[in-house]
């Protein structure tokens, strides 16, 4: 989780209006422990083009069949005892694949702590069934990156409309704003999720 404090809410609070309302209306986000990244992909591929409700579910049977998420018992299940939670088989193999990978040495996380932002997210896409979105969702929530400002997340997105008013939001105008927030872009990026989902 990001954590962050009265510098990065201040920062962002001068460089737009709407985002000094966001911040005055929620006040500080939080921001508990960072997870692990083998067990964040892990639950990330699970969650993949499903509604986080049906997600939770097959992560909990996943959890529940293995106990920690740790490569070492992934690996004690087949694939066709990962995909019987109630996935597809394509994500049963990643799952299955990330772990015999990490254990095999392809990857290795901790080298994560000196990379940049780009290279953490190009890092993680080598690894198959990570795109774009779910290495930027890893390098901001579980690594704790403080500029990543997704364009490919929907909920930012619609968080960014409902917030200034756009019917649409073009790449450029998103651009725009991650320059202005940047570097403490995340830090944004919690309060157009926060009104994205207020009813």
């Amino acid at each position: 989780m990001i954590k962050y404090g009265i510098t990065e809410m201040d920062y962002i609070s001068a460089k737009d209006p709407v985002m000094k309302e966001l911040v005055a209306h929620f006040g500080h986000m939080g921001g508990g422990e960072r997870k692990d990244v083998f067990a964040s992909l892990v639950s990330s591929i699970v969650g993949q083009m499903l509604s986080n409700k049906v997600a939770d579910v097959i992560d909990g049977r996943l959890r529940q069949m293995v106990g920690d998420y740790t490569p070492e018992l992934i690996l004690q299940k087949s694939v066709e005892e990962i995909k019987g939670c109630g996935m597809s088989q394509r994500k049963a193999e990643y799952i299955r694949g990330l772990a015999a990978d990490v254990l095999d040495g392809k990857y290795d996380f901790i080298l994560l702590q000196d990379m940049n932002d780009e290279e953490v997210v190009k890092y993680l896409m080598q690894i198959r069934g990570v795109g774009r979105w779910t290495a930027e969702m890893i390098a901001e929530f579980t690594l704790g990156r403080l500029n990543i400002f997704s364009f490919d997340d929907v909920a930012l997105q619609n968080g960014i409309k409902k917030a200034h008013g756009y019917k649409t939001l073009s790449k450029q105008r998103f651009e725009r704003l991650r320059k202005k927030y940047s570097p403490f872009a995340s830090v944004a990026s919690l309060y157009y999720y926060a009104i994205n989902d207020e009813k």
